[in-house]
């Protein structure tokens, strides 16, 4: 606005002082100097220098002034060609009549479904870069998979770098178009390849999102394609399970890039986003999509592993049961095998005790007779 005011002061004052003499002699030839023309008398030349003044200055002032917004970073090239950043936000004094451009600090990167109408699903204002519906990835076992990722990105913070990458690529949308866009999608597939989706669905997937923060912000990993022996087997049965037998059902073969290790690091390719020296700021992973054949694979095979669990513990209940039975069959036999001995005792000692008790009175009896015999001899 103060730009577009000193610049209409400026015209004002050359079109009046160019106009001036023809108004003038209008002025001086009508009859009433009181006439239309009279403004003309103020014009002078005074007048029409402090206008052209004051408007140069206002000039002045605002091209040698910019206000630095926080969040942006700004390129500025003098009319001698000098080179010069603006980092910090605030009121910045520059040569005047520079070129000024401004690139945001942060640039967000972010995958967005689609729904049937083909639009955006969610509100994507602020966001740089879209790239709808995901990027498409393939796992080393053949299983197709769209990647939902957003990423942030810090624009280079030193001025040689931030010069340097603004005069290669020009304007914003050339780097998020041009280099941003297309290395998230390598290093998101390059990645993708160390893994199956079986490996992903089976615990790795905070591994997986880990190695892909990794290689946004340190640069692509040297790989070795490496073959996979993955091998199926076959526990249809309950009794297979139970006592432990697998039949191998087959085995699939698959290549797997695997991390090439010096001295223990892994070797790395650095990509355009580490060569221009912009910061990786945050890396998130919001959704993985398999396949939709893939996932109702799954699907049966959790059902079937369910009804087997299932199966198990009736199996298992039942020979619970079973073992219950004979336990407490034992149990009632030895109950009763003690009855049956004491009984037996019982008899035997009643036995004893009339053996014992015939046995006294025999003894009784010879006795008396032998006592009888006595007392008939002493008679």
């Amino acid at each position: 606005m103060l730009t577009f005011f000193g610049y209409l002061l400026v015209i004002f004052a050359i079109v009046v002082t160019i106009v001036y003499p023809y108004l003038h002699k209008k002025w001086n030839e009508s009859e009433k100097k009181s006439s239309y023309l009279n403004f003309i008398s103020y014009l002078n030349f005074k007048v029409r220098a402090g206008l052209l003044l004051t408007g140069l200055l206002i000039l002045l002032i605002s091209e040698s002034v910019i206000f630095s917004k926080e969040g942006h970073q700004y390129y500025i090239l003098s009319p001698t060609g000098a080179r010069s950043t603006i980092m910090t936000p605030g009121l910045k004094f520059i040569v005047p009549f520079s070129k000024i451009q401004e690139w945001e600090k942060f640039i967000d990167i972010k995958c967005v479904a689609l729904d049937k109408q083909g639009n955006y699903k969610q509100d994507v204002t602020g966001i740089e870069g879209v790239i709808p519906n995901g990027i498409n990835v393939r796992f080393i076992d053949k299983v197709d998979a769209n990647v939902y990722a957003s990423v942030r990105f810090e624009m280079p913070s030193d001025d040689e770098s931030f010069i340097k990458l603004v005069e290669t690529y020009r304007h914003p949308s050339n780097l998020i178009n041009n280099t941003l866009l297309p290395t998230v999608s390598e290093q998101l597939k390059n990645v993708t390849f160390m893994y199956s989706a079986e490996d992903y669905v089976s615990g790795s997937a905070t591994d997986y999102r880990m190695t892909i923060e990794d290689a946004l912000k340190n640069g692509g990993f040297v790989v070795k394609k490496v073959e996979v022996h993955d091998t199926i087997y076959d526990e249809s049965g309950v009794e297979d399970v139970l006592n432990k037998r697998r039949h191998i059902k087959e085995i699939n073969k698959f290549i797997r890039n695997e991390k090439v290790y010096v001295n223990g690091v892994p070797k790395r390719i650095p990509h355009e986003i580490n060569v221009n020296k912009i910061v990786t700021a945050q890396v998130i992973i919001d959704d993985v999509d398999l396949n939709k054949a893939f996932e109702d694979k799954l699907k049966q095979q959790r059902d079937i592993s369910a009804e087997k669990i299932i199966e198990i513990q009736k199996v298992e209940t039942a020979r619970a049961a079973q073992q219950r039975i004979v336990a407490e069959g034992e149990r009632d036999k030895a109950a009763e095998r003690v009855k049956q001995e004491k009984m037996q005792v019982n008899t035997l000692i009643a036995i004893e005790t009339r053996v014992k008790e015939e046995e006294s009175n025999r003894q009784l009896a010879e006795i008396a007779v032998k006592t009888a015999e006595l007392e008939a001899k002493a008679l």
